[in-house]
């Protein structure tokens, strides 16, 4: 068996290894451990992110959209169609008079200031059960209203409130009344008999309140127009028992009240006494006057001429005749005679004007007398008149009273007659030709947008809290890694095999440059010992594995891949099951004759061998170091297919002897925690990390991600690894022919 497996020795040797000479990135540690990085798990996402999300996602989309289109169809089919009638009125708020004449003439009335306030009160009026009931009693809905009980009335009137809407327009008066009934027929007439049951009610209510004001006022009339009569009674009683006269007219007072006949007289003497006395002062003046100086009156005035020119006759003559010429006697015996009957004038005078004065000193003490009688009997009246006056007042308050009320009563009765309802329809309601409700059109868009916006959140929240790797940019960011490339995700129906060996494929591209950025990472060059793992199984690190085998074998590369997953092994080969990795850990065997010749020119595979209880029990790093020293000098490059690192020890223990590690991440499934959880643990076991490449990337990993379910049970005639290695070399043996690997 050894001739079949031996290797060609000429290039023994001749790849010394070459460990210490990488330069290896380093993995951030696990952000889970520090509090002030959980903020970074659901970072701020930006618009191109939401974008990039929502493209993937977009069959979610979809399906939320077509099923919220649907949910709104059905909903809507399954409604009753409603049609809806609307009436609209005007409201006409109750004016006041701002003057009292009572003409009722336009420039007396004022539209109160709380119109706001009515139009709320008429609102609710419109939407109360005794306007729904008086619709029901005025469209007669119950049949034979007057003898069914009022709990029909009340019932209908319920269901009839719950159909109508009231709605004010803003700024005006107007209100829109709108009913919606199964029947286009029934919610027009229930429309325009709720505007008309409500403006019949304003006028009854209007009317009411009149006939109700008048019967009060009636009743008041009565009450004061006794209180009146009585009042009167009271006042002539009490006049005749104390002697009290009243008198109208001239004898008024300034403010038209009455009289007695005592202040009458009172008054009229007060006069009388007032001229006797001013008569009496006069003739006592004149008879003063004529008796100190001897005052004349008009009959001695010629007299007193005479005498005078006879004096001055005499005073001329006795300057030239003696007093005994007969002519000195004559005139002085004339002027004797005349002083004489000038002095006997003046005393009848005086005895006269003595005489007036007399009589009218006598009439001034007769008045004087009957005043101080009269005021006697005055200020005894006036001390009767008191309680007179209380009665008097009290009269005119209640005639007063009376007048007002009668005054009232009598515009109440012209208003009664003035129906001016408070209200008026502007628009009757019609009957509707198409239902109102559902709106298929309307609920159909809603529920369209309403799946998507349903969609998107659900994608976003769900790419939120997944928290995945899907970008080279997280690699750099979440990991702080280096990204070393992005392998697209294959083609539905291409086989993954044919991608692979398509040198013009994106996938065989991608892992050309994975190659290539491996090949330039380091100092020197491509690391002889790459161990190939990732966080979780099904993330790609065995195709990438291969793939790296078999793009390092086409540029001329002796290449071994080692098949090192001894938990489930990808490249199975039945014919050889005794031999491989297990079997060289367990036991002190060549490695090289654990190796198989692929049907690719220098690409070689060492498969998992047996599988074993447990793996890492029989990974021993010292053995494992022995291996790979026997197996460098005869291959360029050794690459392991290492398990996943969560959960297992395989890939720390692997890890630890490697030259470099290559980090494997899914694209949009990897977890961030978890793959930083991988990292930590690779960092503590010394494995050196060389970068990270991710895996069934979209075209562009920037704005696409995708998730997949890596782990399934292995099949043997249904894994979709096997047939990744295209055919082992047909060699003859003894005992059988080696097959082609199924993978």
């Amino acid at each position: 068996m050894t001739e079949h497996h031996a290797l060609e020795d000429g290039r023994s040797g001749n790849l010394p290894a070459r460990r210490d000479h990488y330069e290896v990135s380093e993995p951030r540690r696990d952000r889970g451990d520090d509090p002030r990085d959980q903020e970074d798990d659901l970072p701020v996402i930006s618009i191109g992110e939401i974008l990039s999300i929502l493209w993937a996602r977009k069959l979610w989309l979809l399906g939320a959209a077509i099923l919220g289109l649907l949910l709104a169809l059905a909903y809507s089919f399954s409604q009753t169609p409603l049609y809806r009638s609307t009436a609209t009125i005007e409201l006409n708020p109750p004016t006041v008079p701002i003057l009292s004449n009572g003409s009722g003439s336009a420039e007396e009335m004022a539209v109160p200031a709380t119109d706001w306030e009515f139009r709320e009160t008429q609102v609710g009026i419109l939407r109360s059960r005794a306007l729904a009931e008086r619709v029901v009693e005025d469209l007669e809905l119950v049949p034979d209203a007057d003898s069914r009980p009022r709990v029909s009335v009340e019932a209908m009137a319920g269901d009839l409130a719950k159909g109508l809407s009231v709605q004010p327009t803003a700024n005006s008066r107007i209100i829109e009344l709108s009913y919606v009934s199964p029947d286009p027929g029934r919610a027009a007439r229930l429309v325009n008999g709720f505007a008309a049951s409500y403006i019949q009610l304003t006028l009854d209510r209007k009317y009411d309140a009149t006939i109700a004001a008048r019967d009060f006022l009636e009743e008041r009339i009565a009450t004061v127009r006794e209180d009146v009569n009585e009042a009167e009674r009271e006042l002539v009683q009490y006049a005749q028992a104390n002697g009290i006269i009243l008198l109208g007219g001239e004898g008024s007072n300034g403010d038209g009240s009455s009289v007695s006949l005592t202040g009458t007289t009172l008054s009229t003497l007060n006069e009388a006494l007032a001229e006797a006395q001013q008569k009496r002062i006069t003739a006592e003046q004149r008879y003063r006057q004529a008796s100190s100086i001897n005052e004349t009156n008009s009959s001695t005035a010629a007299l007193r001429q005479e005498l005078a020119s006879l004096q001055a006759e005499y005073e001329e003559k006795s300057t030239y005749l003696q007093d005994s010429f007969p002519e000195m006697v004559r005139l002085r015996s004339r002027i004797d005679e005349l002083n004489r009957q000038i002095s006997s004038e003046a005393g009848r005078s005086v005895a006269a004007l003595r005489a007036e004065y007399q009589a009218a000193l006598a009439e001034e003490n007769s008045l004087r007398s009957r005043v101080s009688q009269l005021s006697s009997a005055a200020l005894n009246e006036r001390e009767d008149s008191i309680q007179y006056n209380i009665l008097q007042r009290e009269l005119d308050t209640n005639r007063a009273l009376y007048d007002a009320l009668l005054g009232r009563y009598n515009e109440v009765s012209v208003a009664a007659g003035i129906g001016a309802a408070q209200a008026a329809v502007i628009d009757s309601g019609q009957v509707p030709a198409l239902p109102f409700s559902p709106d298929t059109i309307r609920n159909g868009i809603l529920g369209l947008l309403l799946g998507l916006v349903l969609g998107a959140i659900l994608a976003i929240l769900w790419d939120r809290f997944t928290n995945t790797i899907k970008t080279k940019e997280d690699v750099k960011q979440k990991l702080n890694l280096a990204p070393f490339g992005a392998i697209p995700k294959k083609d539905r129906g291409a086989e993954l095999s044919d991608e692979l060996a398509d040198p013009h494929s994106e996938i065989y591209e991608a892992y050309a440059n994975l190659r290539t950025t491996l090949q330039l990472s380091t100092v020197g060059g491509f690391p002889q010992t790459l161990l190939v793992t990732s966080a979780n199984p099904e993330e790609g690190k065995s195709t990438t594995s291969y793939s790296l085998a078999v793009q390092l074998a086409t540029v001329g590369k002796r290449v071994l891949l080692i098949d090192a997953d001894m938990r489930k092994p990808t490249f199975s080969v039945d014919q050889h099951s005794e031999i491989g990795l297990a079997s060289l850990l367990t036991t002190k065997g060549i490695a090289r004759e654990h190796i198989l010749q692929t049907s690719q020119e220098g690409m070689f595979l060492m498969p998992s061998g047996p599988t074993p209880p447990n793996p890492a029990n029989i990974i021993v790093p010292t053995r494992l170091e022995q291996i790979l020293a026997e197996l460098s000098p005869h291959f360029d490059v050794i690459v392991l297919d290492a398990p996943p690192t969560l959960g297992f020890a395989d890939a720390l223990l692997l890890g630890s002897v490697c030259q470099g590690t290559l980090f494997t991440v899914e694209s949009g499934k990897t977890r961030t925690r978890a793959a930083l959880t991988a990292l930590n643990q690779l960092q503590m076991a010394g494995v050196r990390m060389l970068g990270a490449v991710l895996t069934k990337a979209p075209l562009s990993a920037e704005e696409y991600s995708y998730s997949y379910r890596y782990y399934r049970e292995a099949v043997a005639d249904n894994n979709p690894r096997r047939g990744l290695i295209e055919a082992l070399s047909d060699q003859d043996e003894p005992g059988g022919t080696w097959h082609k690997a199924d993978l």
